[in-house]
């Protein structure tokens, strides 16, 4: 029987962004399912209408059908993803968890570090503009670093809401004992890498592997490194070696 990979994707996104490591996996021989979270892959307003709970409970019902199947399961998530591999590390066993670039902290006073400042004000922000349009990323960041979703909108209160979903995540690290990799790229805005840092220090678990990545062309950010040309590549042999090791230790398919 195989190692199951369940893998998730980021806030807004799609499983596209999850196809570098997916392919890696697969070529490892392991069985891999995208999962697609709720209100993602349709509209603006489906989009913008689930929650942290719809998130969680979902990758729970993932977890739990292919724990069903009876393999060793492997949970691997990129942002949002991330916190979400990190949730079920909490709830349920697996086989081996990679947060990559997973956000516990998305602004913090001491260190002091915040991508926007209005991620400050949310509650604020979500009672006087409960939707707010962004321009449409850069032809060049769309080359560089590929990403498919909701790009034209973003809601204060939904994004409040993953803050405190991403805060009860954090406490509970200490519950985290499955074998951990980390993937973290050190210009990263959206997620600073003293967030891999503290996942590293704060889980109970006895096997990390924590990789900082460098990223050169600043055009497309530093977030996406699933997808940006300079990492994927990088971070999907990261992913299939850590499942290849872990399948060992459960002597299954995927360890070759």
């Amino acid at each position: 029987m195989e190692l199951s990979c369940l893998l998730l994707h980021g806030l807004g996104g799609t499983p596209f962004e999850m196809e570098p490591p997916a392919a890696a996996l697969r070529d490892a021989g392991c069985s891999v399912r995208l999962s697609v979270l709720p209100g993602h892959g349709s509209t603006v307003e489906a989009y913008g209408a689930a929650r942290f709970r719809d998130w969680t409970a979902h990758a729970e019902a993932e977890y739990r059908a292919l724990e069903a199947e009876g393999a060793p399961v492997l949970v691997a998530g990129f942002s949002l993803g991330g916190i979400l591999a990190l949730h079920l590390a909490q709830r349920f066993s697996p086989a081996g968890v990679a947060a990559l670039a997973a956000p516990v902290f998305l602004f913090r006073f001491f260190p002091w570090f915040v991508s926007d400042w209005r991620l400050c004000v949310l509650p604020l922000l979500a009672w006087m503009r409960p939707r707010m349009s962004m321009p449409p990323r850069r032809p060049e960041a769309r080359e560089i670093a590929p990403w498919r979703g909701h790009e034209e909108a973003v809601f204060p209160a939904q994004v409040w809401d993953l803050l405190r979903g991403a805060a009860a995540v954090r406490r509970g690290l200490g519950r985290v004992r499955a074998p951990l990799l980390l993937v973290q790229a050190r210009g990263d805005r959206t997620c600073h890498p003293y967030n891999a840092w503290h996942i590293a220090s704060h889980t109970a678990s006895r096997d990390v592997t924590l990789r900082l990545l460098d990223i050169r062309d600043r055009r497309a950010g530093h977030h996406l490194i699933t997808t940006h040309r300079e990492t994927r590549a990088t971070v999907a042999r990261a992913v299939a070696l850590f499942a290849r090791r872990v399948a060992k230790a459960y002597d299954v398919p995927g360890g070759g």
